[in-house]
C-alpha cells in the first residue's frame, strides 16, 4: 500500500494536463507578440514606402504632374497592400496557431489516455507484489518461530547436558572428599569394640568418640547441602559477589587439586558485585578448572599453577574483570577458533561432552550480558619463569 500511496501523491495526470495548459498559454503568448511583431511589420513597410516615394520623387521632379499622379497612386497602393499585406500575415498566424493548439491537445489526451492505462496495469502489479511479498513474509515469519524454538530446545537440551556431565564430575569429588571422613567414621565406630574388648571402655572415650563422630556427620551434611545448593538452577537474577561465588566454587574441587598437585591463586582486591545467575556463574568458573585439570594430566610441568585474578574496570565501560590463567601450554592453535563450539572436544567420547566452554559462554555471553574470550599468552603466574599459558578473560557489566 506504501508503493499505491507514493504514486496517487504523485498525481501524474495533473501534473501532465498542468504542463498542457501552461503550454497553450505560451502558445497564446506567442500569438499576441506575434501580433504586436505584425505591428512592427507595418511601421517598418511604412519607412520602406516613403523611402521608395522620395527615391521616385528624386527621379520625377521634373514633371510634378506626374509627381502628383504617382503620389496619388502610390497612395492607394500603399494602402491596399498594406491592409493585405497585414491580413496574410495575421491569418496564416491565427492558422498555424489553431494547428499547434490542436495538435498538441491531441498528443496531451492519448499522453494522458497511455498514463491511466500504465498506472492501472502498474497498480495491479503492486498489488500483486504486496500479496506475494505478504504470505512470503507470513512464511519467513513462522519458519524463524520454528528455527527459533528449535535453537531454545537444542539449548536447554545441551545445558541439560552440561549440568548432568558437571554433576557426575561433582559426585565424583563428593565422594572423593567423603572418603576420608568415612574411613574415620569406621576407625572410630572400630573403636568402640577394641575399647570394650580391652575393658577400657570410659564414658570419657564415649563422649569425645561420638563428639568426633557427629562432627564428621556434619561436615559430611554441609558437603551433601555445598554441592545441592550448586546444582539448584536460579529462577531470577540476583546481585552476588564473585568473590564469595568463587571460592565456593574452590572448595569444592581444592582437595581434588590439591590431590592432583595443583595450586590455585585467588587475587580479588575488592569484593566487586555483579547482577546474574550465582549457580551458572560458578559453573563458568567449575568448566574452567576442569578443562584446566584435564590439560595438566599426562604433562610434566614443574608446578601446575591456576591463576584468578578479580578486578573492576571503568573503561570503556564499568565492568567486572575475571582473569582465568593456567600454564598447562595454552591452547592449540588448530583448534583455538573451535573450542567455544557446540560438541567439541578433545577428550575421549566417553569423558568428553564438548559442550562445557560451549555453555559457559552461552551462560556469560547470553545470560549475564557479558563476554567470554581466549587466547594464549606467555605469564610467570607469579612463578619465576614464564609458560606458555591458556588465558580466558570474562568481562561482566556493573549496574
Amino acid at each position: 500500500m506504501k508503493n499505491r500511496n507514493f504514486l496517487d501523491d504523485m498525481n501524474i495526470i495533473n501534473k501532465t494536463i498542468l504542463l498542457v495548459i501552461v503550454a497553450i498559454m505560451s502558445i497564446l503568448t506567442i500569438g499576441g507578440v506575434s501580433h504586436f511583431g505584425m505591428y512592427m511589420i507595418r511601421d517598418n513597410y511604412n519607412n520602406l514606402y516613403n523611402e521608395k516615394v522620395f527615391a521616385i520623387k528624386t527621379v520625377a521632379q521634373e514633371s510634378r504632374e506626374l509627381d502628383k499622379q504617382i503620389q496619388k497612386i502610390f497612395s492607394k497602393d500603399n494602402s491596399r497592400l498594406d491592409d493585405t499585406l497585414y491580413n496574410q500575415m495575421l491569418y496564416k498566424l491565427i492558422f498555424v496557431t489553431l494547428a499547434i493548439l490542436a495538435t498538441l491537445a491531441l498528443i496531451a489526451f492519448f499522453i494522458i489516455k497511455s498514463i491511466k492505462y500504465s498506472l492501472t496495469i502498474l497498480h495491479n502489479e503492486i498489488d500483486q507484489k504486496e500479496k506475494d511479498n505478504y504470505n512470503l513474509n507470513l512464511q519467513f515469519e513462522e519458519k524463524i518461530k520454528k528455527e527459533v524454538q528449535k535453537n531454545r530446545e537444542k539449548d536447554q537440551i545441551m545445558y541439560q547436558h552440561a549440568r548432568l556431565a558437571a554433576m557426575g564430575e561433582m559426585i565424583g569429588n563428593i565422594a572423593h572428599q567423603w572418603r576420608q571422613p568415612l574411613n574415620a567414621l569406621t576407625l572410630l565406630i572400630q573403636s568402640f569394640g577394641i575399647k570394650s574388648s580391652a575393658g577400657k571402655l570410659t564414658q570419657e572415650f564415649i563422649d569425645k568418640q561420638v563428639d568426633e563422630g557427629l562432627r564428621l556427620a556434619v561436615g559430611m551434611s554441609n558437603t551433601i547441602d555445598d554441592f545441592r545448593n550448586f546444582f539448584t538452577p536460579n529462577k531470577m537474577q540476583n546481585i552476588f559477589s564473585l568473590k564469595k561465588a568463587i571460592k565456593d566454587t574452590f572448595d569444592m574441587v581444592d582437595f581434588f587439586c590439591k590431590d592432583e598437585g595443583i595450586e590455585i591463586v585467588f587475587e580479588c582486591e575488592e569484593d566487586i558485585k555483579v547482577y546474574g545467575y550465582a549457580n551458572e556463574f560458578s559453573h563458568v568458573i567449575l568448566n574452567l578448572i576442569n578443562n584446566a585439570r584435564d590439560a595438566f594430566r599426562d604433562k610434566e610441568i614443574d608446578h601446575k599453577r591456576i591463576m584468578i585474578k578479580v578486578q573492576k574496570k571503568k573503561r570503556p565501560k564499568s565492568c567486572a574483570y575475571i582473569s582465568f590463567i593456567d600454564n598447562a601450554g595454552g591452547i592449540n592453535q588448530n583448534i583455538q577458533d573451535k573450542i567455544f563450539e557446540p560438541y567439541f572436544t578433545t577428550k575421549h567420547k566417553t569423558i568428553g561432552t564438548g559442550i562445557g566452554l560451549y555453555m559457559s559462554k552461552q551462560i556469560i555471553e547470553k545470560q549475564m550480558g557479558g563476554i567470554l574470550i581466549a587466547k594464549n599468552i606467555q605469564s610467570k603466574v607469579a612463578l619465576d619463569k614464564y609458560y606458555d599459558c591458556a588465558q580466558f578473560i570474562i568481562t561482566l557489566p556493573l549496574k
